[in-house]
Formats: C-alpha cells, structure tokens, sequence
C-alpha cells in the first residue's frame, strides 16, 4: 500500500498539482536550482509579452520553492470556486515532510510566450515551458527490488511516455522530463495570474473561465 500511495505523489508532484484533492505523500526538501533562460530570442517578443515573462519566471520561482503563499498568490483565483484553497496549500505545505522522497533537483526552460488577447475583463496568454525533475528516494525500503522498479517505470512511462522517464537503479533515482502548458490571465488591470492547461484543468475551465477565453483556446 505505502508503494501504490508514494506512485500516486509522484504522479500528482510531477503533474505540477493536477489534482489537489487526491491522497498523496510529500515531498521533504527542494534543493532547486535556477529558471533558465526562454528558447526564443526575446527581441521576437512585444514588450506585454516581455512583462508577462517576468512575471512567470517569478511564478517559477514560487513553485519550485514550493512558496505556498506565493504561489496561491498568484494561481488564477476562480480555481479555487471548484478546489477547496484550504486543501490546496495543505497539499503544497505537505510537500515539504516527506521521510520517503526529496527533490534532487528541478530544472525549468520557457520555449514560448503566446500572443497576449484581450478579453472582456482584460487580456490573457498561453505559455509552454519544459521540465526535468530529478527525484530521490531515501526511504531504503521503498523500491529496493527489480520488481519494484519495473512496475515504477512502466506507471511513469505509461503517464509521460517512456522517452521521457529514467530511472538510476543505482543511485535511486528517478529524472522526468515534461512539456507543460499554462494559461495566464489579467483582469481588471491587476497582477498576471496563472493556471495549468492539461486535461484535468481544462475539465474546470468551463466553469471559471470567462467565455470570450473559453471561444479562443
């Protein structure tokens, strides 16, 4: 059970808070390191996409840190009509205990800042970025067998796609690379707001978002 429970928090830790309501084990320390640099030269970029990127490297920033004020802070805050915030920043603040697994290390990139839209509150972007989290293991008793390990690799592989998950046998350790996407929202002339984009988030969207987003993602 404790093994099927830690697959489930790497699923939800990798999945950038997907699911905040789901059961899960944390995650104990977050030796992180710096956002790189955007993939496309800034000079392509218009002075409102310029601003937006500033404000995501510091959204970034708060996630890697696992910031929990901060990154409620700035998530865009009709989420928090269908999810429980209570539940939300426990799940984050929980991230941080874990005796099972830590966080080697979690690198970022940003490879586009979409076309800022006007919409009837404000204006909006679409943002893609790619990540590498490097997780340890450090409970000796967890995944110490082949078996294991396959069934790990196989439940990984099977989310993200095997080309993108390696697991150091050796070392107990597990690097997952993903492409991401987020939408980011102003409203009313106020701070740059953020939400992911992936299946589980746009289940909600229909309910947060303002329809003239809705018609143009």
């Amino acid at each position: 059970m404790r093994k099927i429970l830690l697959m489930a928090s790497l699923l939800l830790i990798t999945g950038c808070f997907e699911n905040a309501k789901i059961e899960k084990k944390p995650i104990k320390e977050h030796n992180l390191t710096e956002v790189n640099i955007t993939k496309k030269p800034t000079f392509h970029y218009t002075k409102k996409q310029l601003e937006l990127k500033e404000e995501f490297e510091l959204y970034l920033e708060q996630l890697k840190s696992l910031n929990t004020d901060s990154i409620i802070a700035m998530t865009y805050p009709r989420l928090f009509v269908p999810i429980n915030q209570t539940v939300f920043k426990h799940y984050i603040d929980t991230l941080l205990t874990s005796p099972h697994i830590t966080v080697e290390s979690f690198n970022t990139k940003i490879t586009d800042i979409g076309e800022v839209q006007d919409h009837s509150t404000g204006v909006f972007a679409q943002i893609r970025y790619s990540s590498v989290i490097k997780l340890a293991f450090i409970d000796p008793e967890l995944y110490s067998d082949e078996l294991s390990i396959r069934v790990l690799n196989d439940v990984l592989a099977g989310k993200y796609g095997q080309e993108n998950i390696k697991i150091d046998a050796e070392e107990r350790t597990i690097r997952i690379t993903k492409e991401e996407k987020l939408l980011s929202i102003k409203e009313n002339q106020q701070d740059w707001k953020f939400i992911g984009d992936n299946q589980e988030y746009r289940r909600l969207y229909p309910r947060i978002l303002p329809l003239d987003i809705l018609s143009k993602i």
